[in-house]
């Protein structure tokens, strides 16, 4: 059956009321947009369907926490359904786990555009364009973020193209399109389509990364539906700044003037690649060679860290080092180890201590008798699942310590 073509933006998870984080420290020039960016990021969302010409504004849970975000939220939401509104575009809200239809104060009126999906079951709603149906939009609200009952969607039985509405799915996986033409799906961070026959299930994802974690381009979904009932989807961007993860890998030759001058082309690139997006970076170092071993909190890494801040973090769009990380193991030769040295001795010691987990590292043992029933002594305790990595850290340190005639710095020129 031809219909008439259908423009949807599909987002969720805007999360007003939670700004980034994640880092040990903020830049004071970057203050103000970690506070602002989820702001900016859904402000970018409710435009994208203003300059698309959306039928709808699919919003799929989790939009903010009116307790948290207070009445900011509150107005800034009311402002963006009312710019929708005076265009004749729709809202279709299937509330998360942070927020719900009761969260609304009731001192604010909700535009009439503004259709929120009940939890009790799933509701049918026609869609009118210009005095005609053309479309179905069938939805549900999320109970405390469980999921609601897929038995209530169902395809339209004379035609129209239908949509349906969720935080989440109770389907199967590969069975979250089986019922609706597109299935709009919110909680999780992460775009992703999950179904694609017959019917199209997508995530969205955030328009905004708030950590390290959630790396990438942020943004919102348009659906495009054409006069045959086909389903197209496209990204669009909506995030004000930009979390990355970088893998620089490194050889037996590079020293630190090698690695900044790959991380500088790197940097080229990405401002390319993210054109006028700020950036926030985390540098993740692998590969091999001894410039491993000095790679951690308070060797190089700091030096790195405070010459890319100085030379990139300051400009227009911002690039931000986070942090340069590396978790490759040691990389010292045999004979080192095999040496009647302390450095030796200590290679030695580390290798015993990995290889016998029944070794005992109770730490608290080295604490002043005064301290040991004080909470030093709780994070002195190292667990099973923390043994690994702390003598990994330790043996790192010792290393990159005792091996001052290897000792990478950086130059002063660079």
């Amino acid at each position: 059956m031809s219909q008439p073509p259908l423009r949807f933006v599909h987002a969720s998870d805007f999360h007003l009321e939670c700004p980034l984080s994640g880092v040990a420290e903020v830049p004071e020039h970057l203050r103000e947009l970690f506070l602002e960016a989820p702001y900016r990021a859904a402000e970018h969302v409710f435009e994208t369907a203003l300059t698309e010409g959306a039928d709808a504004l699919l919003l799929c849970g989790d939009v903010v926490d009116f307790e948290s975000a207070g009445p900011r939220a509150v107005v800034f939401l009311a402002e963006q359904f009312q710019r929708l509104a005076s265009h004749g575009i729709a809202v279709y809200w299937a509330c998360g786990k942070v927020d719900s239809q009761e969260s609304w104060p009731a001192c604010v009126e909700l535009p009439k555009n503004v259709h929120i999906f009940p939890v009790s079951g799933v509701e049918n709603i026609e869609h009118v364009r210009r005095g005609e149906t053309v479309a179905r939009i069938q939805g549900i609200s999320s109970d405390g973020g469980v999921p609601g009952s897929e038995s209530g969607f169902h395809r339209d039985a004379h035609g129209l193209f239908t949509v349906g509405l969720s935080f989440g799915t109770s389907a199967s996986p590969g069975k979250e399109g089986d019922r609706v033409g597109y299935m709009a799906l919110g909680g999780r961070h992460r775009r992703q389509t999950v179904d694609q026959a017959p019917g199209v299930a997508h995530y969205c994802g955030s328009p905004q990364g708030r950590s390290p974690s959630e790396t990438g381009p942020r943004g919102c979904t348009l659906v495009t539906v054409d006069d045959a009932g086909k389903v197209k989807t496209e990204f669009v961007p909506s995030d004000a700044i930009r979390w990355l993860t970088e893998i620089m890998e490194v050889t037996v030759g590079t020293d630190e003037d090698a690695l900044f001058l790959q991380i500088e082309d790197r940097i080229k690139k990405l401002r390319l690649q993210h054109s006028d997006t700020p950036l926030l970076v985390t540098w993740k170092i692998e590969g091999c060679g001894q410039i491993l071993n000095h790679i951690r909190e308070g060797g190089i890494s700091d030096d790195i860290r405070s010459l890319l801040r100085e030379q990139y973090g300051q400009q227009s769009p911002s690039l931000w080092t986070v942090g340069l990380e590396c978790h490759s193991p040691l990389d010292v030769p045999q004979e080192w180890a095999d040496e009647e040295t302390i450095m030796g001795d200590l290679l030695r010691e580390f290798r015993k201590l990995e290889a016998d987990s029944d070794i005992s590292l109770e730490l608290e043992d080295f604490l002043p008798e005064s301290l040991r029933d004080t909470s030093w002594a709780e994070l002195a305790c190292v667990t099973e699942a923390e043994r690994g990595s702390l003598l990994w850290a330790a043996s790192k340190m010792g290393v990159d310590m005792m091996d001052g005639e290897e000792a990478l710095t950086i130059h002063d020129d660079k």
